[in-house]
């Protein structure tokens, strides 16, 4: 477990280093410099680790505690927590792509498509 982190901290720095030397980058590192932009970046970074694990602990509940107690046997157990699971996974999916056609108001006035929410 901590090979895979001190390996991915090693890639992290090594693309940083990369992308800082190279004359065409694919992504310009000097934009996190922008104060709203590595804000976003990082309360992003926070929302989807908070998602991810709410996840994981639903699956947890649901598996060892909510099923059993309500009739569900242990063996049937993984495959109900991922049937009761779907409509969370879709209201994520769904809710990605809302940003997009859903702007907020100071957006509407500046962008051609917001007539379309």
């Amino acid at each position: 477990m901590l090979t895979a982190l001190f390996g991915g901290l090693a890639l992290l720095v090594i693309v940083v280093y990369v992308e800082s030397k190279v004359a065409e980058p694919l992504f310009r590192i000097s934009l996190f410099r922008i104060r709203a932009f590595a804000a976003g970046n990082i309360a992003s970074l926070m929302l989807a680790m908070g998602r991810g694990g709410m996840q994981f602990m639903l699956i947890i509940w649901l598996q060892g505690i909510w099923l059993p107690l309500h009739g569900y046997n242990f063996s049937q157990t993984p495959l109900w927590a991922g049937i009761y699971l779907v409509p969370l996974t879709t209201g994520f999916l769904v809710s990605a792509r809302c940003p997009e056609y859903c702007p907020t108001s100071s957006a509407r006035r500046r962008s051609p498509w917001a007539a379309h929410c």
